[in-house]
Formats: C-alpha cells, sequence, structure tokens
C-alpha cells in the first residue's frame, strides 16, 4: 500500500527542482534567436500557457488525488484512449527530458567525457528514487533551494548595472549575428522553446496519493511553484537582456558570458549550480515518470511488471525501465531535437489535461470554460511551432502507440 509521506512543503519543492532544472540554463539563448527585441513577448505567452495549463491541472487535482496526472484525470472525466495518449504522451516526452538534461549535466561537468557522465547522474538519480519518495523530498530541496539562491544572485548581480555593459563583450564575441525576427511566429517558436524550462509545475500532481491532503496540497503547490519560477523568470530575462545584448543570441554560456560582462569570475559556481540543478530535474523527472508508468500499468496500458514497488513505495522497475530508456536516448540523440521532442509531447500532454478539465460536471468546475477553451488552442499552437523534426516524428510515434495499443487489445479478447 502506498504511505502518503508528503507534505505540503516536500511537494513544493519537488515541483521547484522539475522547474528550476538545466532548462534555464539553456533556453533563453535558443529563444533569443528565434524572437530577439520580442524575447519578453515570448516570456509571457510561455507563462500564459502554463498559467492556464495549471489552472486546467489545479481544478482536476481538487477533484482526483490518484497519481498519474493528466492520465488518471483523464481517465476520470473522458476515456480510456485520451487518457492512454496523455499517459503516453508524458513517459514518452519526459524520457526525452530525462536524456536531454542529463547531457546538459555532462556538459557543464566532464565535456570529454559527458555522455557517461550522463548515463551516471541519470543512474545516481534512480538510486536516490528508489528509496522513496521521501528522500526525494529531501534531496529536491537542497537542490531547489540551491538553484533558486543562485538565480536570485545571479538577479542581484546585474539589476543596478547599466545595460552599456554588454560592449565588454565584444572582445569575446565581436561578430553581432541575429537572424531575422518575424514578430508573430518568431515570438511562438521562442516561447515553445521557453516552455521547456516551465514544464515541471504540474509534475507534483503525478504524486498523488503520497501526498498528504492531496486535493489541497497540490493544487496549492501548483500555484506556489508557478508564481516563485515565473518571477524568477522574468527577472532573469530582465537582467540577460540588458546586460548581454544582441549578444544573448550567440553567447556558447549564457550565464558564463553575462558574469564575464559584470567583472565576475565564477565560472566554477555557475557550474556547481548547472550541475545540480541539473541532477534535481532528473530527480523530479524520475519520480513523476515512473509514478505516471505504474498508474498505466494497473489500467493494463502497459505490462504489469512497471507497476511493482519496492518497501518504500517506489515503482522500483518503472525507474529502472525509464532510465535504462533516457540512457540509450544520450548516445543516440542530439541534445536540441530531443527538446524538442519532449516541448511538443508536454504540450500535447496539457492539450489534454484541458481536454479533460471541459469533461468535469458544472458542480466540480471553479473556472469558466473558455479557461480550458483557450489554453487547449495556445497548446496545439505552441506545439507544431517547435523548431526541428518532433513535430512530425512525435506525431508518428503516438499513431505508432495507437495501432499497437488497438492490436494487442483485439488479441487479449
Amino acid at each position: 500500500m502506498t504511505r502518503k509521506t508528503l507534505g505540503l512543503t516536500g511537494t513544493i519543492f519537488i515541483g521547484l527542482a522539475s522547474m528550476l532544472g538545466a532548462g534555464v540554463f539553456v533556453v533563453f539563448r535558443d529563444a533569443y534567436v528565434y524572437s530577439g527585441a520580442w524575447l519578453f513577448a515570448a516570456l509571457g505567452l510561455a507563462a500564459l500557457v502554463a498559467a492556464l495549463n495549471s489552472a486546467s491541472i489545479y481544478q482536476l487535482a481538487r477533484q482526483v488525488d490518484r497519481p498519474g496526472g493528466t492520465y488518471a484525470y483523464a481517465r476520470v472525466y473522458r476515456n480510456d484512449l485520451v487518457s492512454f495518449l496523455a499517459g503516453f504522451a508524458f513517459v514518452f516526452g519526459k524520457i526525452g527530458s530525462i536524456a536531454a538534461i542529463a547531457l546538459v549535466f555532462g556538459e557543464y561537468v566532464a565535456p570529454s567525457h559527458k555522455h557517461l557522465v550522463a548515463v551516471a547522474a541519470i543512474l545516481v538519480m534512480v538510486c536516490v528514487n528508489v528509496l522513496g519518495i521521501q528522500r526525494t523530498a529531501q534531496v529536491a530541496a537542497v537542490l531547489a533551494i540551491t538553484t533558486a539562491g543562485f538565480l536570485i544572485f545571479t538577479i542581484v548581480m546585474g539589476a543596478d548595472r547599466s545595460a552599456g555593459l554588454s560592449h565588454q563583450l565584444a572582445t569575446y564575441y565581436p561578430t553581432t549575428f541575429l537572424l531575422p525576427v518575424e514578430p508573430g511566429w518568431g515570438i511562438i517558436t521562442g516561447a515553445s522553446l521557453i516552455f521547456f524550462a516551465f514544464a515541471g509545475y504540474a509534475r507534483v500532481a503525478t504524486l498523488g496519493n503520497e501526498v498528504r491532503d492531496a486535493k489541497r496540497n497540490i493544487p496549492r503547490a501548483i500555484v506556489l511553484c508557478l508564481s516563485i519560477v515565473l518571477a524568477i523568470y522574468l527577472l532573469l530575462a530582465l537582467v540577460l537582456t540588458r546586460v548581454l545584448g544582441s549578444k544573448l543570441a550567440v553567447v556558447p554560456a549564457p550565464f558564463n558570458a553575462y558574469f564575464e560582462a559584470l567583472g565576475l569570475h565564477v565560472n566554477w559556481l555557475i557550474l556547481l549550480v548547472a550541475g545540480m540543478a541539473s541532477l534535481g530535474s532528473i530527480l523530479a523527472l524520475l519520480a513523476g515518470v515512473s509514478r505516471t508508468a505504474a498508474e498505466m500499468a494497473s489500467d493494463r496500458e502497459l505490462p504489469r511488471f512497471f507497476e511493482s514497488r519496492n518497501r518504500f513505495g517506489s515503482p522500483w522497475v518503472a525507474e529502472v525501465i525509464i532510465a535504462i530508456g533516457s540512457s540509450a536516448l544520450v548516445f543516440a540523440g542530439n541534445l536540441s531535437a530531443v527538446i524538442g521532442f519532449s516541448s511538443f509531447s508536454v504540450l500535447f500532454y496539457y492539450a489534454l489535461a484541458h481536454v479533460s478539465a471541459l469533461g468535469q460536471p458544472r458542480g466540480e468546475r471553479i473556472q469558466a470554460p473558455v479557461i480550458q477553451i483557450v489554453g487547449f488552442a495556445l497548446c496545439l499552437l505552441l506545439a507544431f511551432s517547435v523548431p526541428g523534426p518532433a513535430v512530425i516524428v512525435s506525431t508518428t510515434i503516438l499513431l505508432v502507440a495507437i495501432v499497437i495499443r488497438r492490436l494487442f487489445r483485439i488479441e487479449s479478447k
């Protein structure tokens, strides 16, 4: 039987560790390439989508405390097919996220051996997770506090500096380069990339019945996590663009260049915090994805062995299999492509959360349906604007998954 060992504070830390991870160290540069001077519009759009998504998750989590997030909600308010698609998109997308973040960790810690270091990071975090969700929350608290503290330090250091500091970078990056930016589509593409750094605020919903008073604590944790991270990201974007200017589009390591422009040589600190942030993201991702896979197995949407739990209540078989899949992607995947796959799958997942919320009876709703309608439309808009091959490949994989599921169901009858 699963034990309810996680309180509101632990739930918040897992959410923060999920969001304040490696994404924040990579997405602002790539988003700036597409959105340029419209970066804040892209950030605002990504934040709006995140807020609408959290509104639907909040409404759903007030009524359903079963783990699995949107997978569980769709099973209650829609049907098995929508539920399967949500669960599969989440698991598939987050396996890609784990691989991408592990690669970022490897690139920061040991670039010449990044693949081996990335796999080692995944395996260590699996060992932490299989000891139970309480251990996960404790480690997540340390990682989340450290990362948030560093980002606040970054903001404070640049808050009173002149925008003219960006000229100091000319010595290091003499060539100004910006891709032509289309205010419309460039903003949307930039927002789809920034959303990668927001994803994670509703991951606490996948913990379900491991949280005490889940119907109250999960919605509260989601709102608090999103509010904290949004404030940090807005201020961070402000100081990065103020100090780096157009160089933000070309610097290989934005945080390193930022502190160089400020005259501070703290590369060792950046390496340490980026590494810890990456580990925090991997830790929280493994916890959420494994529990969703376990719930799918309990409904026979995945093989039954995925639901096996140890004496700490952790779905250890799912953890191990997900770690193997992520490790394989570390060696096979390209970082930017994997981020694209993750963004598409997660946005599709949240689109189905809005569909599920629309299926709630009137007495359970606390929001007007327009919230879900707009949220659904924006999720799909961002999903289909993700750059690279993610849209075609991910859509094909989802269709193949539906066909395979249908064939197995016919054979089992």
